[in-house]
């Protein structure tokens, strides 16, 4: 599905950590009543059943403020949701061969380098996210790739593309004028 970029908000937040379905809601709604973005729901060792109830809280949500909803989990597990696209990280990014998710459906993927990048457009990638940008302290193992080879890379491209890795509100000029989309953060804002 390709995406009008000019519809795709600046800043695209995948969700933190919280305590309760109340306080994940409640968060989620602050988040998104001070600015549209994407979102990207993932969470880890969580039931499916736990899951898919959090799920249905972020769709009723971004549907509230008509902003996209991408779930960080398997193919078949967003295959049971209305989530408007399937996140894939790097790590199980070559295990597909074609599309995960319908033409219909949007498919955001992580990477740190351009093979990855690539790939992830072989496969008919929506929307890409691109890591590290600066140091971060969650990948300390993983080297900063900077704002001049972030527009290296993506200027070979035609998706569009987060800047992702150590990213603040103030970075939002440096990424725009480096040929990002907007930038990417991994918590509420």
């Amino acid at each position: 599905m390709k995406i009008d970029t000019a519809l795709l908000a600046s800043h695209y937040m995948m969700v933190g950590k919280f305590d309760s379905h109340e306080a994940f809601e409640k968060k989620l709604t602050q988040a998104l009543s001070l600015e549209s973005k994407v979102v990207q729901f993932r969470q880890k060792n969580i039931e499916l059943h736990e899951y898919l109830a959090l799920v249905k809280i972020a769709e009723s949500v971004c549907r509230q403020f008509d902003c996209l909803l991408f779930l960080g989990t398997s193919a078949d597990v967003f295959a049971q949701t209305t989530a408007d696209g399937l996140h894939l990280n790097s790590q199980v990014l070559y295990e597909y061969d074609k599309r995960p998710v319908l033409d219909t459906q949007l498919l955001s993927v992580s990477c740190h380098n351009l093979d990855e990048m690539q790939q992830a457009e072989k496969l008919g990638a929506d929307i890409l996210l691109l890591s590290p940008v600066k140091a971060t302290k969650s990948h300390p193992e993983l080297s900063a790739i900077g704002w001049a080879q972030f527009e290296q890379m993506t200027a070979q491209l035609k998706c569009p593309v987060y800047a992702l890795g150590g990213m603040q509100a103030s970075d939002l000029d440096d990424a725009k004028q480096a040929g990002a989309q907007g930038i990417a953060v991994s918590s509420f804002c």
